[in-house]
């Protein structure tokens, strides 16, 4: 039987995917059932911008490991238009050429294909991640008839629980973003439109205009027509050149608003909250006390000293509650062990003349963190501020992850 579809070696140097795992830039996820691979990235990869041949294909790329046969093919990874201006190594010059532009949609990546008599899906990163699995469960209860094996179809899923930044409200869908043929070759979204219909939606396209009329929107976050953009109501734009290089343009908004929810953690709403707490503090003892450098506590209160407001200005209101309730459990803390110094310090306040008898009382306490606490309190000195670096939160999980996106 001849040969009809790619490989592994087909598309990817061995040598530089092998070399690739090795070096922790791409990872090789096995199905859990099926013997199939995906092949995705890393975190690694993204920080270091590690961009080549083989990473930017390897973005949920599926192979069969009996056969080598690629049986799922997603789109390389595409950039962000300033990077391509700014001359990155691995985001040449923009052809001169016409483009095509589309919604940019705020959700995980679903990678539909068809194995062993079914459609199956994964996400960017996994067979099994949540957004695999719902997308699985709609698929099935979908009429996939139409759609054609050997092709993958890329789509967006949208459901409340996978909210990243942009507010779909109840929308639960899967947004037909491009679909790739057997041999590797990009099938127009509007030839594949009428097999998507009984599973979802298809992708926006919006009228053309020149490149500097676009980015022009993203800076001011207007929408094409002129409504303004909040941010949470859109991502921006996907640039489809006729050569079929792709590229991102982000408003400007959005972006803020990513970097502000998937980056800010419990531990960075206790250093904020502090420094608003101890505005009046040394600057010496409010760094020490909150783990950070003078100069950089200088930078924040050059800015008006309150990065807690400014972080709390204008993001959605699920991000201003959590991060309430994570001061609020913060300050409830920080009571209970202020009472419990409290507590402690009265039992032991009847040998305060004796300071050598008050440091061995001190000692048999079994609370490392109150027994500091007890020779300030002898000393007439405050304790709110080791009692803040006390309750110093150990998990550093950010408000919302985006590891699928």
């Amino acid at each position: 039987m001849s040969q009809a579809y790619l490989t592994l070696q087909d598309l990817l140097p061995p040598q530089k995917l092998a070399a690739a795992l090795d070096a922790g830039h791409v990872t090789r996820k096995p199905h859990p059932e099926l013997p199939l691979s995906l092949y995705t990235y890393t975190r690694t990869c993204q920080y270091e911008r590690i961009w080549n041949e083989v990473t930017t294909r390897c973005r949920g790329l599926v192979a069969d490991d009996t056969t080598g046969e690629i049986v799922a093919l997603p789109l390389p990874k595409f950039f962000n238009v300033g990077e391509h201006e700014a001359g990155q190594p691995y985001a040449p010059a923009l052809p001169d050429e016409p483009f095509e532009v589309y919604d940019k949609v705020d959700g995980s990546l679903a990678v539909v294909f068809h194995y062993a008599d079914r459609w199956r899906v994964a996400s960017k990163g996994s067979f099994i991640s949540a957004q695999a699995k719902w997308a699985q469960r709609r698929l099935d209860n979908r009429d996939t008839s139409a759609l054609t094996p050997g092709v993958t179809y890329l789509a967006e899923i949208l459901y409340p629980q996978n909210r990243i930044v942009v507010d779909y409200g109840d929308r639960r869908d899967l947004v037909l973003l491009a679909a790739i043929g057997r041999d590797g070759e990009e099938i127009p979204v509007a030839g594949a439109e009428a097999a998507w219909k009984a599973i979802g939606s298809v992708v926006t396209r919006w009228p053309a205009m020149p490149l500097a009329d676009l980015i022009a929107l993203t800076t001011s976050n207007t929408m094409p027509g002129g409504r303004s953009a909040s941010g949470t109501d859109a991502e921006g734009f996907v640039l489809r050149f006729a050569s079929g290089v792709r590229a991102k343009a982000k408003l400007s908004e959005y972006v803020r608003l990513h970097k502000v929810l998937t980056g800010v953690t419990e531990r960075d709403i206790w250093r904020s909250h502090g420094i608003q707490r101890f505005a009046g503090m040394s600057a010496k003892r409010l760094a020490q006390g909150l783990g950070c450098s003078r100069a950089e506590l200088g930078g924040i209160t050059a800015a008006g000293g309150r990065p807690l407001d400014v972080l709390l200005e204008q993001v959605p209101d699920e991000f201003d509650a959590w991060v309430r309730g994570v001061i609020a459990r913060l300050e409830a803390d920080a009571a209970a062990r202020e009472r419990a110094i409290d507590e402690a310090f009265g039992k032991l306040a009847h040998l305060a003349a004796d300071r050598g008898e008050f440091a061995r009382a001190v000692r048999e306490l079994p609370d490392g963190q109150i027994r500091a606490a007890m020779f300030l309190r002898l000393d007439g000195r405050p304790t709110d501020l080791v009692v803040w670096r006390a309750v110093r939160p150990e998990a550093a999980d950010p408000f919302k992850t985006d590891e699928e996106n």
